[in-house]
């Protein structure tokens, strides 16, 4: 029967009360989402189940009736509320049996951490036999997973049964589920993702909306993020498709031309490289060292550059001069300014960045000082008002941003917008 099943469509259902409660971040709709895009499976559908058997078992039939492939994530633990297995065979009208070697597995999990094996683990071991599905171990923790297939209405199906932890599901489905899969596909998708910052994602669309709305293959979409926006352009591929027919870089060409350098990232992949890491990697290149004094930020852009493997190469460190002793004291900040135009003022910034590059000794060094919120602001500099300075061996250039939102996003954003002011002196 598995031979037989083409797959072009999937859903998700992640089991498991905590998600509902949110105690718990379903991170695995996301992973799974992007692998089955990569194999050129569409998921129409996710959904989010409690531990209850009638509610899974309800869920699990509608998914049936609408897609090729359903995966399940959680519920295959040894508690008596942890029912996703026994649900789905059940379902699907199937004998669950006991497999020795996966409890030996078990078993030996439990021996290498020095602990004894509790008698209820005995239960993740009842899985499906070879004629009705597929073992899928589990390297990383004591629950193994399966594959199994079925007969809706007249249709075959597949069904994947997978763990609920991250570090268990993630290398349980590209070891074991993905290569079974990929072989039952009839297309295959093609994506580019191109990064753009400084233009909202409805203005972004309007922009491209002659083409979005001409194109079927490849289909062009727009996401959001914070202070910059995404495009998704995606080909499909069915067998008899040449893949040497390429439909996306002509639209990224068009893209090129209406943007402009507001496009910082072209990637194969969803993740690409993150604005601070094209930063990082350009003062690589240059061989040219960063450092950082944040009073708004408070130690926000140091960490997003020391968050990029590699980081050290370019990066020396950041002063966190807040309050406005350390301005002076630390920076150099004269008290004349403090006093007069005071902290918040480009004239501020200038001399902060200043003081960083000399303190730090470093090709280059950024000042941030503003008013985050949500108290502080007045009528000649309200809230969202930022002063950054930018010294290099040139001189120093001060640039005042007006930003708007929650005291968060102010200062996620004043870090974004002063990276890509350094992109684009680098550049």
């Amino acid at each position: 029967m598995l031979d037989s099943i083409t797959i072009k469509n999937a859903e998700i259902i992640a089991v498991g009360t905590e998600l509902l409660m949110g105690q718990v971040l379903n991170t695995n709709a996301h992973f799974l989402s992007q692998r089955l895009n990569e194999i050129g499976v569409f998921c129409f559908h996710q959904a989010v189940v409690g531990d209850n058997v009638t509610r899974l078992t309800e869920q699990i039939i509608m998914s049936l009736s609408r897609a090729d492939l359903v995966i399940l994530t959680g519920g295959l633990g040894p508690t008596d509320d942890d029912l996703t297995m026994q649900t789905v065979a059940d379902t699907i009208g199937i004998q669950l049996h006991f497999d020795e070697e996966s409890y030996e597995k078990m078993a030996s999990f439990f021996r290498a951490t020095c602990r004894m094996m509790p008698e209820n683990n005995r239960k993740q071991a009842f899985l499906p036999s070879t004629k009705d599905g597929i073992i899928l171990p589990n390297d990383n923790g004591t629950a193994p997973g399966a594959l199994m297939w079925t007969n809706y209405e007249g249709a075959n199906k597949i069904i994947v049964c997978l763990p609920g932890p991250p570090n268990e599901l993630n290398p349980m489905f590209d070891k074991y589920a993905l290569p079974i899969l990929v072989k039952r596909t009839s297309s295959k998708l093609v994506s580019k993702y191109v990064h753009i910052i400084n233009v909202g994602e409805s203005k972004a669309e309007i922009m491209m909306k002659d083409i979005i709305d001409s194109q079927t293959n490849p289909t062009i979409a727009t996401y959001a993020t914070t202070g910059e926006c995404k495009f998704r352009i995606t080909q499909s591929f069915s067998s008899e498709d040449s893949e040497n027919e390429d439909k996306i870089s002509p639209i990224v060409e068009i893209m090129k031309e209406r943007f402009g350098d507001n496009i910082y990232e072209i990637a194969d992949d969803n993740n690409g490289r993150s604005l601070a890491k094209v930063v990082v990697d350009m003062l690589n290149s240059k061989g040219l060292t960063l450092g950082f004094a944040e009073s708004l930020t408070g130690g926000m852009a140091s960490s997003c550059i020391v968050s990029i493997p590699g980081a050290s190469s370019v990066f020396y460190g950041g002063i966190v001069s807040y309050d406005n002793s350390v301005k002076e004291n630390v920076l150099g900040v004269s008290r004349e300014i403090l006093d007069t135009v005071g902290p918040v003022s480009s004239e501020c910034a200038m001399q902060m960045a200043v003081g960083a590059k000399n303190t730090l000794k470093t090709s280059i060094a950024i000042s941030f000082t503003g008013i985050a919120g949500p108290a502080g602001g007045t009528p000649e500099k309200p809230v969202g008002t930022v002063f950054v300075g930018i010294a290099d061996e040139k001189g120093v250039d001060s640039y005042e941003l007006h930003l708007r939102g929650n005291r968060t996003k102010i200062r996620e954003i004043a870090v974004l917008k002063t990276l890509d002011l350094l992109r684009r002196k680098l550049q």
